[in-house]
């Protein structure tokens, strides 16, 4: 099996989950007891995953408290369905396996990740499968469990606890869907895809855009998650990605510009035109002349395409130095009052959002006047039609 499929990302993140779950089970379990006291049961297979959503809700204040909704709802449904014990369980559990991976989604901020891995669609059913098998076999087990306590003569709460605490750890074990198989951040996805196939100073631009845009989602992950994050986030990968993109465009153009094989073309040129001085059939001389002023025509446009390339090249390198001015900048961020830093990171967003704009309105302009001086300096000549040459009447045979 694939060594990454098993490979558990944010393992600290997973385990305050699994503690969360825990505390929650145990919370559930109290309340289960108490309902049952004054002659309300509620089911304890609904109230430790209700409880295990709630108490694992992450993002801000809606995203929390939408979480939380919904972990109350959701779960509750499956009750009111008069499907068979079994099948309400696993869809109530089913739903919170299913939350507490949209919980990790909202903790890190799906826009704010910058090189980050994330959870997808699939990772929802998977939490969603995991969340209804482990609770299902946590219910056989916390009841195997409870009627041993019950044998052992365990006080009330304690074994209340206990169980409920069994069935969280159960539920909050699926939230093992979050943090496995994640898919890569897309730019850098692409980023990785299109650099092999590059070369020169193309691949070692795109190669250090990459390093300086994973450098910054490591600065950005320990900034509080704010809208100004989110939005730095994007004007940073959408310089990653058009650089990348950029390049890609001359992947195949490189070899074509390389000095040897101008010099080829020349080479073939000249031994063309030499050929056409000694040849002595007009026919093969005027044929020979014709190719020679092709391969002139063609040596003149790698010409224009070299300068091309140099634009572009120098475009790509004014990109990578404004991701290396947003390392230096994220780096600095360092102050220890939260409204500070998010002031400070609110008018770093705007500022690289600004510069961004501004380089790229200035390399399209400086591309569309390139490419009009270039149509200009040559321009296509009109073919002059002269007049019919007249008919001789002596060449027309008669048959």
């Amino acid at each position: 099996m694939n060594a990454t499929i098993l490979q558990l990302h944010h393992r600290e993140a997973f385990e305050r989950t699994v503690t969360r779950a825990l505390v929650a089970g145990a919370g559930a379990g109290l309340l289960q007891l108490v309902t049952t006291r004054v002659g309300l049961p509620l089911p304890l297979a609904w109230l430790v995953p209700a409880a295990v959503v709630l108490a694992c809700a992450q993002g801000d204040k809606w995203d929390r408290v939408l979480l939380g909704g919904l972990g109350l709802a959701l779960t509750a449904v499956p009750y009111f369905m008069g499907m068979a014990p079994a099948w309400t369980v696993a869809c109530s559990a089913a739903a919170a396996g299913s939350l507490l991976v949209r919980a990790r989604l909202n903790e890190k901020g799906v826009e704010g990740q910058v090189a980050e891995a994330r959870p997808t669609l699939v990772h929802l059913g998977l939490g969603a499968l995991l969340g209804a098998g482990l609770t299902l076999a946590g219910v056989e087990i916390a009841r195997v469990f409870s009627a041993r306590l019950v044998d052992l003569a365990t006080p009330a709460l304690l074994a209340a606890g206990a169980t409920g605490a069994i069935l969280g750890l159960f539920v909050g074990l699926s939230s093992v869907a979050a943090h496995l198989a994640l898919t890569a951040d897309p730019v850098e996805a692409r980023a990785e895809e299109l650099i092999p196939r590059l070369a020169g100073d193309f691949r070692t631009q795109c190669e250090r855009a990459l390093a300086l845009y994973r450098q910054c989602g490591q600065s950005l992950a320990l900034l509080p998650r704010e809208p100004a994050r989110e939005e730095l986030a994007r004007t940073l990968a959408r310089i990653t990605r058009d650089a990348v993109e950029l390049a890609s465009e001359w992947a195949g153009v490189e070899a074509q510009l390389e000095e040897r094989a101008q010099a080829e073309l020349r080479a073939e040129r000249e031994e063309l035109e030499r050929s056409a001085k000694a040849s002595t059939d007009a026919v093969a001389r005027r044929q020979l002349e014709a190719a020679a002023a092709s391969l002139a025509e063609e040596v003149e446009r790698l010409g224009e395409l070299k300068l091309r390339r140099e634009r572009i090249l120098a475009r790509l390198r004014a990109e990578v130095a404004l991701l290396e001015r947003a390392r230096v900048a994220l780096l600095s961020l360092r102050s220890g009052q939260a409204q500070l830093k998010a002031a400070e990171l609110s008018a770093l967003a705007r500022r690289f959002r600004a510069l961004s704009s501004v380089q790229w309105e200035e390399g399209q302009s400086l591309e569309a006047v390139a490419t009009q001086a270039t149509l200009a300096s040559s321009p296509i000549q009109p073919v002059e039609e002269g007049p019919p040459e007249p008919v001789d009447p002596s060449r027309i045979r008669l048959s």
